[in-house]
C-alpha cells in the first residue's frame, strides 16, 4: 500500500493478534467433587447434587433446622456411576440462578428417581434419550388420568424436561413434548384472610417488630433476637405442637438464629414491605421495583402519600396507589422514608425497598430471587400466626372493600383493575360472605334439629355470625358520612341514623294522634326493634359493652320479679337470647374493653338500668 503523504510503499496497520478472552467455551465443567456441588437459591434453600449420585436420589438427613451434608444413617446408598451427567446437570443450572432453578432441580430429581423405579438407564450415555422422556410424560399422562398427579404437577414436569432440552440444543425435541392443558382450573387462588382471627394479630406482631427493628436500626445496635418474639406466643405454640427437647430448643433458637442468616439491614426492609403491602393492596412486582423518588405527598382529602408505580399486566399503565393519611400509615410512611434515604445515602434513585446481599451489595427485590415474606412466615409459624403474603394482603383489603361499599366499581379503583375483571370476582359477593351466610345457615339448622325453635334457632345464628366491630374501626367506616343523627341507643347497640327504622312509623302515629313533630326532631324510640333494623351495628366500645351488660342485668331481674315484668314472655326470652349472643362476641372482638365495661358494672350499672323499673319506665317513656 502507498502513502498518499510520502509516497513510500507501507502499511501502517497493526496485526490483529488473537485475544484468548475472545474465546468463550460454551459449557466449561468447573472441576469440583460431586460431593462440594451445591447451589444456594436464597429463600427456597440449597440444592445438593450429590444426591443423583445414589439410586432413588435419597434425602440429606437434617442437623436441626438446616440439612446436613450426610446422608441418613439408614439410607442403603447405591452408586449408579452417573458422574458425568451430574456435573453436566450441576453446570446446566449454575446459569442464572433465580427461584425456578429450584423448581428445576426438584423435577429433575422426580424424574432420575422415576428411572431407578423402573430400572431404566441411559440410552446411549444420554438420559434425556427421547424414547426415555416419552415413556416419562406417558407415565405422568397415566398417573393424571387415574387422579394420582394433577396437571399442574404434569406441566411441571414437563416444563422443566422441556427446559434442559432446549439447553442442550435439543429444540426439536422439546416441541415434541405433549401440549397439557386445563393446568388453570387446578390453579387455587390465595384467600383474603379474617380481619379478626387472622389479620389483626399479624398486623400487631409485623407493628411490634417494625418499631423495635426501627430504633435498633437508629440506634446502630443489633436486638440479640428478632423482634417478632413474643414468649407467650412462642411457647403456646409449641405446646399445641407437643415440642420437647431439640425440637423445642430449635423452635425457640429460630428467633436468634434468623439474625445471622441475612445482612442486618434486610430484616427491618422484609417487615417494611409486608407493612406497605398490608396498607396499599399494591401488586408484588410493582413496590419491589419502586425508587425513594416514586414516593410523592399530595395535600389532598387531610393529605396522602401516593407510590407512583407501573403494572406489567395492565400494559404498563401507571398505578394509583396511596396511603392514606391515617395516623399509623403517616408515622410509618414517614419513618421508613427517613430510613430508606439513610440507607441509600441521600440517593433518591435508590431502591424504595433495598435488597442486601451479605457483602453489603445493594440490589431492587425486584431483581433479587427471595421474597420478603419466605423469611417472615417462618417466624410467623413459630407464634402459631397466619402466614402472609402480597397476594393475600391485596386479597383480603379487596375483600374488605367490597363488603364495606359493596360497589365494584370502587374495588376496581383500588385494585387498579379493569371493572370485567373485578365484576368477575365480586359481582356475586365476596368468599367470607359466602362463608358467613352459609355457617349461620348450618348453624341454624343444627340447632333446629337439636329442638331449637325455628326463631331462636335463627336469632342466635343471625348474630352469632354478624359483623362486630371495635371502636377504632367504626369511626374510620362513619369517617366522611353525615354523622349527625348516629347514636347509641339505650340496649347498647349503635343507631347510623335515627331517622330511619320506626321513626316514620312513629311519626305518623304521633301525626295520627294531632301531635306534630319539626322535621329535625323525627327520631326512632323503637330501642327493642334494633336488632332488626338494618341501621344499626355493633361496637365492641367500652360504654356499649356496658350499657348492655346493664340491659342484660335488668331482664335478669324482671324476670325474678314478674309483677315487675310487663314485657310479654316470648318477646323477653327472644331479647335476652340476643343479648347474649352479642354479647359474646364483644367479648371475642375484644376481651380488653368486656373486661374494662365488667369492672364498670361492678362500679354499678349504666344509669339508665338503676333500678328494677328503669326498663318497664324506659318502655313507657318511648314506645
Amino acid at each position: 500500500m502507498t502513502d498518499k503523504l510520502t509516497g513510500n510503499n507501507k502499511n501502517n496497520r497493526k496485526a490483529l493478534s488473537p485475544n484468548k478472552s475472545l474465546f468463550i467455551s460454551n459449557a466449561e465443567v468447573q472441576p469440583l467433587r460431586i460431593e462440594d456441588m451445591v447451589i444456594n437459591v436464597p429463600g427456597r434453600g440449597k440444592m445438593y447434587f450429590v444426591r443423583f449420585k445414589y439410586k432413588g436420589c435419597p434425602v440429606l438427613a437434617r442437623d436441626g433446622f438446616r440439612r446436613s451434608t450426610t446422608f441418613k444413617e439408614s439410607t442403603v446408598l447405591i452408586d449408579m456411576k452417573r458422574d458425568a451427567f451430574i456435573r453436566e446437570m450441576y453446570v446446566l443450572l449454575n446459569e442464572g440462578i433465580t427461584q425456578t432453578t429450584n423448581s428445576r432441580f426438584t423435577s429433575l430429581i422426580k424424574y432420575i428417581r422415576w428411572l431407578d423405579d423402573m430400572e431404566l438407564v441411559a440410552i446411549n450415555e444420554d438420559f434425556f434419550h427421547w424414547n426415555l422422556v416419552d415413556s416419562y410424560m406417558a407415565w405422568c399422562a397415566e398417573q393424571n388420568q387415574f387422579g394420582m398427579m394433577k396437571k399442574s404437577e404434569w406441566w411441571a414436569r414437563k416444563q422443566s424436561i422441556s427446559w434442559l432440552l432446549k439447553a442442550k440444543g435439543r429444540k426439536n425435541d422439546s416441541d415434541k413434548l405433549p401440549s397439557i392443558k386445563g393446568t388453570s382450573k387446578e390453579t387455587v387462588p390465595h384467600k383474603s384472610l379474617d380481619l379478626v382471627s387472622e389479620l389483626k394479630p399479624v398486623v400487631k406482631a409485623l407493628f411490634r417488630a417494625y418499631r423495635e427493628l426501627l430504633k435498633h436500626f437508629n440506634d446502630k445496635t443489633t436486638p440479640e433476637r428478632h423482634p417478632l418474639w413474643d414468649k407467650e406466643l412462642v411457647e403456646a405454640e409449641a405446646a399445641r405442637r407437643g415440642l420437647t427437647g431439640r425440637s423445642l430448643g430449635v423452635h425457640r433458637a429460630v428467633f436468634k438464629n434468623t439474625l445471622f442468616r441475612a445482612h442486618p439491614h434486610n430484616h427491618l426492609v422484609k417487615i417494611s414491605m409486608l407493612i406497605c403491602y398490608m396498607f396499599t393492596g399494591i401488586n408484588t412486582k410493582p413496590l419491589a421495583a419502586l425508587k425513594i423518588s416514586d414516593v410523592t405527598f399530595t395535600e389532598v382529602q387531610g393529605g396522602k402519600y401516593i407510590l407512583s408505580s407501573v403494572k406489567g399486566r395492565s400494559g404498563w399503565q401507571d398505578q394509583d396507589n396511596t396511603l392514606g393519611f391515617s395516623k399509623r400509615a403517616k408515622e410509618y410512611i414517614e419513618g421508613w422514608l427517613k430510613v430508606a434515604t439513610e440507607m441509600a445515602g441521600n440517593d433518591k434513585n435508590s431502591p424504595l425497598f433495598p435488597h442486601y446481599s451479605m457483602s453489603g451489595d445493594v440490589n431492587f427485590y425486584s431483581e433479587q430471587i427471595v421474597c420478603p415474606q419466605t423469611s417472615v412466615n417462618r417466624l410467623l409459624t413459630r407464634l402459631g400466626l397466619s402466614t402472609i403474603n402480597p397476594s393475600m394482603l391485596r386479597k383480603t383489603k379487596l375483600d374488605t372493600l367490597f363488603r364495606v361499599t359493596e360497589s365494584v366499581y370502587l374495588v376496581s379503583m383500588a385494585a387498579n383493575n379493569a371493572l370485567e375483571t373485578t365484576v368477575r370476582s365480586y359481582l356475586h359477593g365476596t368468599e367470607s360472605m359466602h362463608q358467613n351466610n352459609l355457617g349461620a345457615a348450618m348453624d341454624a339448622k343444627f340447632n333446629i334439629a337439636k329442638g331449637v325453635g325455628v326463631d331462636t334457632a335463627v336469632t342466635e345464628a343471625k348474630f352469632k355470625y354478624a359483623d362486630v366491630l371495635d371502636d377504632y374501626e367504626y369511626q374510620r367506616l362513619r369517617k366522611g358520612k353525615d354523622r349527625s343523627h348516629e347514636s347509641r341507643t339505650p340496649t347498647g347497640i349503635r343507631c347510623n341514623d335515627n331517622r330511619k327504622g320506626s321513626a316514620q312509623i312513629i311519626d305518623k302515629l304521633l301525626k295520627r294522634e294531632g301531635i306534630e313533630q319539626d322535621e329535625n326532631e323525627v327520631a326512632c324510640t323503637d330501642f327493642l326493634e334494633c336488632w332488626d333494623c338494618s341501621e344499626h351495628v355493633f361496637v365492641a366500645e367500652v360504654t356499649d359493652i356496658w350499657l348492655m351488660l346493664s340491659f342484660k342485668e335488668t331482664l335478669q331481674q324482671l324476670q325474678q320479679t314478674p309483677a315487675v315484668n310487663s314485657m310479654p314472655e316470648k318477646k323477653y326470652t327472644k331479647l335476652f337470647m340476643d343479648v347474649e349472643t352479642i354479647l359474646e362476641r364483644f367479648n371475642e372482638k375484644s376481651l380488653k374493653s368486656y373486661q374494662q365495661a365488667e369492672e364498670r358494672l361492678k362500679d354499678g350499672p349504666h344509669p339508665l338500668y338503676s333500678t328494677v323499673y328503669s326498663l318497664n319506665d324506659l318502655l313507657e317513656v318511648f314506645s
